[in-house]
């Protein structure tokens, strides 16, 4: 455990339970997390490409791909959620700063401003509300908007579904339901 973490791992300890089609459930415990994907000790090392069921405590149940292995450890990136990834990232996240007892990182994705901000967010009733996007990356966007919408509130922004991931004055932080691909990164983005 003397082990240091570069700058892009954040240290995150939950038990979990694994199991895939071929192999029996088995336990594991979360060591880190990072862009690369969640690390994972156990006695149990699946297959490089093997997919994986996990239930992890406190962040939920998730389908990830076994992307590289080791001496009691391997790493996933996660396929499939109960819930948006952006939304599962954020979780695991708080759930380190809870553990760490400090901020964390909270950028996933490299964020731009988008040369143009003006955009319409449609809500599931149909009504349309027009918005100013502050940034945007491949798992969502930060945006003005004059009415107060909840968290977990689903909208869509231009075309583009999402759900509401926290709130800030005068505006909203929203996760996409499915990450942008990266051809379509860039200031030029069309939601």
């Amino acid at each position: 455990m003397g082990e240091s973490l570069t700058a892009t791992q954040t240290r995150l300890i939950l038990p979990a339970l694994c199991w895939s089609r071929y192999r029996a459930d088995f336990y594991a415990v979360t060591a880190d997390l990072s862009v690369t994907g969640l690390r994972f000790r156990s006695s149990v090392v699946p297959s490089l490409g093997e997919i994986l069921s996990c239930s992890i405590r406190h962040a939920g149940s998730m389908e990830a791909q076994v992307i590289e292995g080791g001496k009691e450890q391997f790493i996933t990136r996660v396929i499939r959620a109960e819930a948006p990834l952006p939304v599962i990232v954020r979780r695991l996240l708080d759930l380190a700063a809870e553990q760490n007892g400090a901020e964390v990182p909270q950028r996933v994705h490299p964020r731009f401003v988008p040369d143009s901000p003006d955009i319409l967010v449609t809500m599931s009733c149909g009504t349309r509300i027009p918005a100013r996007l502050l940034n945007v990356s491949a798992s969502g966007a930060a945006l003005r908007i004059d009415i107060r919408l909840e968290p977990g509130t689903q909208i869509t922004l231009g075309r583009t579904p999402a759900t509401v991931a926290r709130c800030f004055d005068d505006g909203i932080g929203a996760a996409f339901l499915q990450p942008l691909p990266a051809e379509d990164l860039g200031p030029h983005v069309l939601l």
